[in-house]
């Protein structure tokens, strides 16, 4: 059996983020099997009994005190290990664009607010039992709110955005992944120039990728406000969506709205288009899966039909051009489809997508349900983070909160998509992976890199089985980001993955490569 060893800083704190990147750092050095920092409240703790990680020292940790856990291969292992946990917590080895050390933190809230009385938004990210507390408070000191923890209760969210309509406020989640605020990216969030298009979303990673096309189109985005996934529920009413929306209508250096929605109740989507036609200004709407039925498209309001289109529109708009809601083009998508089927072995009959973006992994469950006849869909979240189970196609949301709770996002850490595709090539019966690479602030420093070495083993475990491997992957990013898009693009395609030119090209791929060899069997 591995030693374990724990370490208690007491009366410590760093953010969620700041700890999933500690425990990547710690788990990635050789001798270490897993590692995990968090803070030591009772189901943390409860998590790191399940993982077999709660050494002694860590039984009395308070939920105010630091928790550092290492299984390593050896006593010098972890010594190394708990060192190099010291230094990362000063921030001595943060990732690109992440920072995890300060020359001053202040312990509460109030002493923030006395550092920068003119603040006027508040970045929560702690665990979810203390996150609704927390938020409460900011509201009631005026503050704006970006709820990063996940986690919440729902009857604490319709609570807290209540409260944010009460005081004429905007809360940006719980669960709210990404937003950037005049340029300033909060969360998951890329480096994306300013400009004319507002967007509004309750999808982080939808938010992410929409940006980004808007970005290299040559356009600029204002604002953009996440509202968290559920905000467009019944219970919640879309609070937040409909204060974001009407932010943005205000807002002089916004001219185009662009609202990007995961399916909600179909009351609350008729009260978003309702307020869409009070505003004056041009509009794009995608709701993927929308069960509403929408109001006449018009030269002012156009209901694109993917993100990749949602982006295409929001340009045209901005540059005052009519735009054509015609959807991603076909043609290449049809001629690469029939590329990536070409010299598979026989009993290579399935698509596999392995997601860290939740609306990604939505977006391309959609277009291959469009191509495949059969069984039915099994129902939504059927087993953990399963987005669809139709046939023998398979799509896992592996950012699902199964996935996360007690291991760092894997935006962050991948090691867990890497060891799925590995295992699922060891199968010899999946013809096409389906990825996506997001970066941006906060995420993983090198994603390609991560990804080519386990290409490199999937490519072996394949081969044993007499199939090919092929992997085709979305890059959401752009070339101002950390990791660079430009970069990251050339050592994927090195490494023999095929890269789209969008999540939503690389979806409709994987959908006709389904239909395609479900018409073959």
């Amino acid at each position: 059996m591995m030693p374990i060893a724990g370490l208690v800083k007491p009366n410590t704190y760093r953010d969620s983020v700041a700890l999933m990147l500690v425990s990547t750092k710690l788990a990635e050095m050789p001798g270490v099997a897993q590692a995990s920092a968090m803070m030591g409240t009772p189901a943390n703790k409860e998590i790191l009994a399940a993982t077999d990680l709660l050494a002694p020292t860590l039984e009395h940790a308070r939920p105010n005190d630091l928790c550092i856990a290492v299984d390593a291969a050896d006593d010098d292992t972890l010594e190394r290990a708990l060192r190099n946990a010291e230094s990362l917590l000063a921030g001595g080895a943060a990732p690109a664009g992440t920072v995890l050390g300060s020359t001053r933190r202040p312990r509460t809230l109030e002493g923030a607010l006395r550092d920068r009385p003119d603040a006027n938004l508040a970045l929560i990210s702690v665990p979810g039992e203390y996150a609704a507390f927390e938020a409460r408070r900011a509201l009631r000191a005026g503050l704006h709110v970006f709820l990063f923890s996940d986690n919440v209760p729902l009857d604490e969210e319709v609570q807290l955005k209540q409260l944010a309509r009460e005081q004429g406020l905007l809360i940006m989640g719980p669960d709210c992944g990404t937003a950037l605020i005049a340029g300033a990216p909060l969360g998951f969030a890329n480096a994306v120039r300013p400009g004319k298009v507002g967007i509004v979303a309750s999808s982080g990673t939808g938010l992410q990728e929409v940006s980004c096309l808007v970005h290299r189109l040559g356009e600029g985005v204002s604002h953009g406000l996440g509202t968290g996934s559920r905000d467009l529920w019944q219970e919640v009413g879309g609070t937040s969506f409909l204060t974001a929306l009407d932010a943005l209508a205000a807002d002089e250096g916004t001219a185009v709205l662009t609202l990007i929605a995961k399916p909600g109740a179909p009351e609350i989507q008729e009260l978003v288009y309702a307020r869409l036609a009070e505003i004056c200004k041009p509009a794009v709407v995608y709701f993927l899966g929308a069960v509403a039925t929408p109001p006449t498209a018009s030269d002012e309001l156009v209901f694109a039909a993917d993100l990749e289109d949602a982006a295409r529109c929001a340009v045209a708009l901005a540059r005052g051009e009519r735009p054509s809601a015609a959807g991603t083009s076909r043609a290449p998508v049809e001629k690469l489809a029939r590329r990536l089927i070409c010299g598979l072995g026989p009993r290579q009959k399935s698509v596999s997508g392995l997601f860290a973006g939740g609306t990604l992994a939505q977006e391309a469950a959609a277009a291959i349900r469009r191509n495949v006849r059969g069984d039915p869909p099994s129902a939504p979240q059927a087993n953990p983070g399963e987005v669809l189970h139709l046939a023998s196609h398979r799509v896992l949301d592996l950012g699902d909160d199964a996935y996360t709770r007690g291991r760092p996002h894997p935006l962050i850490d991948p090691r867990l998509r890497n060891e799925e595709l590995v295992a699922q090539a060891a199968s010899g019966t999946v013809a096409l992976f389906l990825v996506d690479v997001i970066l941006g602030y906060g995420t993983h420093a090198e994603p390609a890199d991560a990804l080519s070495g386990a290409v490199a083993r999937a490519r072996a475990a394949a081969l044993e089985q007499d199939a090919q491997l092929r992997v085709l992957a979305s890059i959401t990013g752009t070339d101002d980001d950390p990791q660079g898009f430009g970069r990251q693009r050339r050592a994927l395609e090195k490494a023999g993955v095929v890269v789209a030119e969008s999540a939503t090209e690389a979806g409709l791929v994987a959908g006709l490569v389904a239909g395609l060899l479900s018409s073959a069997a």
